[in-house]
């Protein structure tokens, strides 16, 4: 046999006659990368709305104010039980979801151990320990080095923007943000408020706080904390927008970005980010501010009024109801729960700290310096494959699985930290993307 026909030659590894495998002549034997039980090109369309600070019994026990995820959408959707964060407090789960990238001590503390200030991570040299810390860069800070990819580099590099708008397959919609632009800077957006709003490298984060005119806040925005997100600034500025603002009737107005983006399938990103403000998102109650109902309620009853006015914008759209889009709604962490400790820093998927954070079991650190971020839960929506109405308790999954799970569902397949386009520890073998128990119509 010639060396050119040995080289692409295929040889069949049997065990008791069956085929297990077939590999190329001289091809080392690798695991199989694990994938999102759909193929990609199935879902085309990925929403994610982000809520704050609640555990799996506060948010979908019986006794939950919010009844409106409870009972309408969740008849809609599946409910994943065994759903986790990743740490505490907001800042590190909302970077892990995008990029893959673990705790340090200052996105831990939201920033507040750098006095609230927009710090890079320094010194941001790749971790020398590939196989335990996959794709982690070493250092403290909050805004991580350009060397540091999300999923919206990875969907830039497979869907290359506009090169005139700069319009690119990915948005991030930030309610309020830009309300009061001295408050959270951005450049102003033509439908009101400011784009890709941030402080300055090394200036104070003045959106830390709600008011009553102004409650967004920078560390629920997960894209802004990333230099290869905001350094390209005329995409940040076309792609890092304003949600958009209630009309009369309660009901999205016309004139919001995510409004105009849903109308039709070509205009509706392929993924897609939103944050609620501090009242509507679930974080502070009573609000600053006034709720999606004109009420101060925040908290869960907050979030749900949120829900309420502005799922059904999604579920009406072309995109949801082809069955090619899936919305999940997911909170950040678990908030500490006096009548269930474990609650609050329970882990799944054998998650490991991270290079930038003290290791657990030593009772003198606090308990954010321990991996994992509590028991949240989430729901999956989407009108062909997931069960109406159903409750998944065979999987278990937390942010990085779900970053892992949008880049297979969106056909990001190369590249990323392993090759297999994942970054981060979305790269681990442990890590797993949602599977059949979550899509459970084929």
């Amino acid at each position: 046999m010639s060396s050119l026909l040995r080289k692409f030659t295929t040889f069949l590894l049997l065990v008791g006659g069956t085929t297990l495998l077939a590999v190329p002549s001289g091809a080392s034997l690798q695991r199989a990368t694990v994938r999102a039980a759909l193929a990609p090109g199935k879902i085309t369309h990925i929403f994610v709305i982000e809520l704050e600070n609640e555990s799996y019994l506060a948010t979908w026990g019986p006794k939950s104010p919010a009844t409106y995820l409870n009972n309408t959408l969740r008849r809609q959707g599946v409910l994943l039980q065994n759903y986790y964060a990743i740490g505490h407090n907001s800042l590190d789960n909302y970077i892990a979801q995008v990029s893959g990238q673990s705790p340090t001590q200052d996105t831990q503390a939201d920033c507040a151990d750098k006095g609230f200030t927009f710090a890079n991570v320094l010194p941001g040299t790749a971790d020398p320990k590939k196989k335990v810390n996959p794709g982690q860069v070493d250092g403290q800070g909050c805004v991580y080095p350009s060397s540091v990819k999300t999923i919206a580099n990875q969907l830039d590099a497979k869907y290359p923007p506009n090169r005139r708008t700069h319009v690119a397959a990915w948005r991030a919609y930030e309610q309020d943000m830009g309300n009061t632009p001295s408050r959270d800077g951005g450049t102003p957006d033509p439908k009101g408020g400011t784009d890709c709003a941030h402080p300055a490298i090394g200036a104070k984060d003045k959106a830390e706080a709600a008011t009553a005119a102004d409650q967004y806040a920078n560390r629920h925005n997960p894209l802004i904390w990333f230099h290869s997100v905001i350094d390209n600034k005329a995409e940040c500025n076309a792609n890092v927008v304003p949600l958009g603002t209630l009309d009369v009737r309660g009901q999205p107005a016309p004139s919001g970005h995510l409004y105009q983006d849903l109308l039709s399938e070509a205009t509706t990103p392929r993924f897609a980010f939103i944050t609620p403000n501090l009242c509507n998102d679930g974080h502070d109650d009573p609000c600053h501010g006034t709720n999606s109902a004109g009420g101060s309620a925040g908290g869960l009853v907050g979030a749900d009024k949120f829900l309420q006015s502005w799922v059904p914008l999604l579920l009406g759209s072309p995109a949801y109801k082809s069955g090619d889009m899936m919305i999940e709604i997911a909170f950040d962490e678990a908030e500490p729960n006096p009548a269930d400790p474990p609650d609050y820093t329970s882990a799944c998927c054998s998650e490991v700290p991270g290079p930038n954070t003290h290791a657990p079991g030593n009772a003198s650190l606090p308990a954010n310096d321990a991996p994992g971020g509590g028991l949240v839960g989430a729901l999956i929506l989407n009108a062909k494959y997931v069960q109406a109405g159903s409750f998944d308790t065979a999987g278990s999954y937390n942010h990085y699985s779900a970053l892992r799970s949008y880049e297979d569902l969106l056909g990001l397949t190369t590249g990323g930290t392993d090759g297999q386009g994942h970054l981060g520890f979305a790269s681990t073998r442990y890590v797993l993307p949602f599977g059949k128990d979550v899509f459970s119509n084929q």
